[in-house]
């Protein structure tokens, strides 16, 4: 039996029967061992590891009323990353209401740690140089939210929002990423290869978007090729906000303001695939 078959019927089994809370360790320590040798290609041994799971979960038959919770941190079967809200730097005398998020896994993995600690201080950062001004009787509110944009087996990728409110709103967001294969937070420099020239092939192609947008659509307004020359988009950063859409297109994303006017919002350009299929990793 093929080794996807085979965590499918994992999967339907699991939905059909129920196991004893003794059985888990076992059940875990089975996939664990799959997933390792699997990595090896020693197809083989996945199949035995596999099988001897499904095993476990025919042959223990008691309710448990964590097994559930238990089930959905095994890998293949569960929600690989989890995060949860806090709201440590709420402050409604301050007009500050911030969702902060706590990224985690089964394994207590240092790359989530550190990302927590990344966003955490982000996070805080915000809320003071925020607070600094409201004290100086500037009459505004901050709200911090965040969603998790990616979490497959490859890229887990988080975006905090911010919306800082006055007269107008001002828009912005800040993007983590966690490549799993490596463990390794990275930014965009990260995904391409070395030498590739990725931030003048991005943005001759993001020049391109703008004007070919401007040109469709009246509506459409970009800082480029402007009368005043200081204006214009010249190039993105080294750490130009990014992710990958559901197609596995490349998206970079502007706050508001950054190569727009504030009626255009936060904007995003995807990239085509022939534009970075040669450099990329």
């Amino acid at each position: 039996m093929e080794h996807n078959k085979i965590l499918e019927k994992l999967k339907e089994e699991y939905k059909n029967i129920n196991v004893k809370e003794e059985g888990v360790f076992i059940m875990k320590r089975s996939i664990e061992q799959a997933k390792k040798e699997n990595r090896n290609n020693k197809i083989k041994y996945v199949s035995v590891a596999c099988v001897a799971a499904l095993a476990t979960f025919v042959a223990l038959p008691n309710l448990s009323p964590t097994i559930a919770m238990a089930m959905s941190d095994i890998p293949f079967i569960g929600k690989i990353v989890d995060v949860i809200t806090i709201n440590k730097y709420d402050e409604p005398e301050n007009n500050i209401k911030a969702e902060t998020p706590v990224a985690k896994d089964e394994n207590n993995n240092e790359a989530l740690n550190e990302l927590n600690n990344k966003t955490d201080e982000y996070i805080k950062t915000l809320t003071e140089e925020f607070k600094k001004d409201f004290e100086k009787g500037d009459n505004k509110s901050l709200e911090i939210t965040y969603d998790v944009i990616t979490d497959n087996e490859n890229l887990f990728s988080l975006r905090i929002n911010g919306l800082e409110i006055k007269a107008s709103g001002n828009m912005f967001s800040k993007i983590y990423h966690i490549d799993k294969k490596t463990g390794n937070i990275i930014e965009l420099k990260d995904i391409f290869k070395e030498n590739s020239d990725y931030i003048k092939v991005l943005s001759e192609n993001i020049k391109e978007q703008m004007k070919e947008q401007m040109k469709n659509d009246e509506n459409k307004v970009y800082f480029v090729d402007a009368d005043i020359p200081t204006g214009n988009f010249e190039q993105i950063k080294e750490d130009q906000n990014f992710y990958f859409n559901k197609d596995n297109n490349l998206v970079i994303c502007f706050d508001e303001y950054e190569v727009a006017p504030g009626s255009m919002g936060p904007v995003e350009f995807v990239i085509p695939t022939e534009v970075t299929q040669s450099i990329l990793k």
